[in-house]
């Protein structure tokens, strides 16, 4: 007689998360890992910042109750990353046009906007970059949302196709939602800039579409956080309505705690209040209520004008050496003149860089020189620092060959 769950089938390991477990069985002492998605230090480890040190001794010594949280989440907390979104002085903050709802990081705060968009605003298309985080799209078909993809990446892989994915928003349905990536597209690090942000938000106004912003590396990028705000900022100052989705995962280093908000920009405060409500069912039926911890310390360091410093400097300090492997990273391909062209590695932005190293290449580094990326050319740089780089590119070198 077969069980209840005899006919389960087996699930592939993750496409990322199985090559990183790969690499922390390898027992091989100088490998290298260019996998996930989580700040190292130049030595190669977690970074813990000094400002969340000193805000876990502010909220140790506070000794905060154990009680749930309300369904939004910490208030504190909420203000402080409305004002990190969208400035101080915004708008849409003195209108009383936003809402803000804790959210279990950005994978919690993003699939509760899906749950949204299924139930509120039914058959409503998604559009997502046709090269985007995983999660995306898998988000989007288990909470039953149609979705189709618009043009990402030009022919090269790693440039963007920006012609393309303007026109494929432009085609798309009125009331359609778009998923755009504020800032360190995941997983390309191909950004559009300023002026074709702007392109952006005229094609979205004109077509009524619901812009949906993914908010994962604000910081990670420029190193300052209200640069890297900068395409929801013009979005929201323009009068566009839209979700944003965030994380405090990367730019706090506080990928354990699962920090995140998401925030619904509407047309008046009164429909603040109606979308409040139904953000409120939703989350109590996904999770109830979110932890308190990591709010605390978020909370604690934004709302005290010398932590909120500090953090924007340390905040800076990982971004400059991301940018600073990068052309590390470059400089090397370039001196050992590694076959093909390398441009791309520092047009690119934030944690990641798609390199366009072709997936036979990428499974010899890993059999061949204990080298592990994933297998569509993505790195994350944060795996390289000054005592690998070369070595990286060496490898590159002997499998590649050379520019003549």
């Amino acid at each position: 007689m077969s069980g209840f769950f005899s006919h389960v089938p087996l699930e592939p390991p993750n496409s990322i998360l199985g090559v990183a477990l790969e690499c922390k069985k390898d027992a091989f002492e100088g490998k290298i890992d260019l996998t996930i998605g989580a700040y190292r230090n130049e030595q190669g480890k977690p970074e813990v910042l000094a400002c969340v040190r000193d805000a876990e001794s502010m909220v140790y010594e506070a000794r905060p109750d154990h009680e749930y949280l309300s369904q939004d989440g910490l208030a504190d907390f909420n203000v402080a990353t409305q004002r990190l979104m969208f400035g101080d002085d915004a708008q849409v903050l003195q209108q009383g046009r936003v809402f803000t709802i804790q959210g279990i990081s950005g994978t919690g705060s993003l699939r509760l906007a899906c749950d949204f968009i299924s139930t509120h605003m039914p058959g409503a298309m998604c559009l997502y970059p046709s090269v985007t985080w995983p999660n995306h799209p898998t988000m989007l078909q288990s909470a039953h949302v149609p979705s189709a993809t618009y043009r990402y990446l030009d022919a090269s892989g790693t440039g963007i196709d920006f012609q393309g994915m303007l026109a494929d928003i432009e085609a798309a349905p009125q009331g359609s939602v778009v998923l755009l990536h504020n800032c360190a597209h995941n997983p390309t690090g191909v950004d559009p800039n300023e002026e074709q942000w702007r392109q952006v938000l005229q094609v979205m106004q004109a077509r009524r579409l619901l812009p949906f912003f993914d908010n994962a590396y604000q910081g990670f990028v420029s190193g300052c956080p209200h640069q890297d705000a900068l395409a929801v900022r013009m979005f929201a100052d323009a009068g566009m309505e839209m979700i944003v989705a965030c994380s405090f995962a990367k730019n706090f280093g506080l990928y354990g705690e699962r920090v995140g908000a998401l925030h619904f920009v509407v047309g008046t405060p009164a429909e603040v209040i109606t979308v409040a409500s139904q953000l409120r069912a939703l989350s109590r039926v996904l999770y109830s209520t979110c932890p308190a911890y990591g709010a605390r310390i978020v909370a604690s360091i934004l709302g005290d004008p010398t932590s909120k410093a500090a953090w924007e400097a340390q905040c800076r300090a990982m971004a400059e050496r991301l940018n600073g492997v990068r052309k590390a990273l470059y400089d090397e391909l370039v001196a050992m003149r590694v076959k093909g062209t390398w441009e791309h590695i520092i047009a690119q932005r934030g944690m990641f860089s798609y390199t366009g190293i072709a997936a036979p290449v990428v499974a010899r580094l890993k059999d061949e020189y204990h080298i592990y990326m994933l297998a569509n050319g993505r790195i994350s740089l944060a795996g390289l620092n000054s005592g690998n780089v070369k070595r990286f590119a060496t490898a590159l070198a002997d499998i590649l060959g050379t520019n003549p």
